[in-house]
């Protein structure tokens, strides 16, 4: 059986070119209960499906942040 999963969208500040979205992509790769993830440049933004029972909107923006950008949910 599938875990239920949701959706948020996180403002994305300090990408500034292909390499940073990439290492904002990276870094929701490596999250467990990111299933699914969209990271766009151009609206400084990132969609993330998610598994709430394994992590909350909070935990992903906080990774990011970590991960050198600023990172919050919408």
């Amino acid at each position: 059986m599938f875990d239920k999963t949701e959706n948020t969208l996180l403002t994305v500040n300090g990408m500034h070119c292909n390499h940073c979205k990439a290492k904002v992509e990276n870094t929701l790769k490596a999250l467990k209960g990111v299933k699914k993830y969209t990271v766009s440049l151009e609206t400084a933004s990132a969609e993330v499906e998610y598994v709430p029972k394994k992590i909350t909107p909070a935990e992903i923006a906080s990774a990011i942040t970590n991960a050198g950008f600023e990172a919050s949910v919408k």
